[in-house]
């Protein structure tokens, strides 16, 4: 009988040794899945940031174009974009004004 309890009592230390590998091996994997997810949101964030500020260049570039077309007499309206214009133009100046609060 005390054979049996030994050896039952080594096999359940064998499997709490084995279930205990294996609980640390899944805090590992857990661990570097973690750092993983962390290292990706960080770049996804400075990739956003990149394309944030690539997208602003690219609007303030096309502004400050429609600006020099307005200033070189032009229409930069939807209803005569690029004819000549005499004067001031409503639509043209409300068009220049919505892109300043954009």
């Amino acid at each position: 009988m005390d054979e049996e309890i030994l050896s039952a009592l080594a096999y359940f230390q064998e499997q709490i040794e084995e279930l205990s590998f294996k609980f640390q091996k899944l805090k590992d994997i857990t661990y570097n899945l973690y750092k993983e997810n962390q290292t990706l949101r960080e770049e996804n964030e400075e990739l956003k940031k990149i394309v944030f500020d690539r997208k602003n260049e690219q609007s303030r570039e096309g502004y400050s174009n429609l600006i020099h077309l307005y200033n070189e007499g032009y229409h930069v309206c939807h209803l005569s974009f690029g004819e000549k214009r005499k004067g001031d133009c409503l639509f043209c100046l409300q068009l220049l004004e919505n892109q300043i609060e954009e």
